[in-house]
């Protein structure tokens, strides 16, 4: 009988936390922590600048321009945690993976993200 298809999180950002555990999980050591910098480069530094220039090139002095540009400041700061988790999970995986080679289970790759995800939170 074939696996059934079942979508986990409705949400991009959790699959992606996911997904990233999961790789990290696969990867070796120096793999992982060239993940989790290059997700937390990307996430933190470079997707909020080019959000923060597009704003700026496309202003303009409309109520609807602007309520839009506010909601999207705000979404900033979810990418920025998003980016500060990422990094946390791959240099979890760099010291792990350098220290033990045998993979986690599903479950410890769950409690990964749940730490990580509350760690985020604390250095955001």
């Amino acid at each position: 009988m074939g696996r059934r298809y079942r979508r986990r999180n409705k949400n991009s950002a959790g699959a992606l936390i996911r997904d990233s555990v999961v790789v990290g999980n696969r990867l070796p050591w120096w793999g992982a922590a060239i993940m989790g910098a290059v997700l937390f480069i990307i996430f933190y530094w470079i997707f909020p600048a080019w959000l923060e220039n597009w704003f700026e090139s496309h202003s303009s002095q409309s109520p609807a321009s602007n309520a839009l540009r506010q909601v999207l400041e705000y979404r900033i700061h979810w990418v920025e945690y998003l980016g500060i988790v990422l990094g946390l999970v791959g240099a979890f995986f760099a010291v792990k993976n350098y220290y033990f080679s045998r993979p986690l289970s599903r479950g410890g790759q769950a409690g990964v993200g749940i730490i990580a995800r509350i760690l985020g939170r604390l250095f955001d």
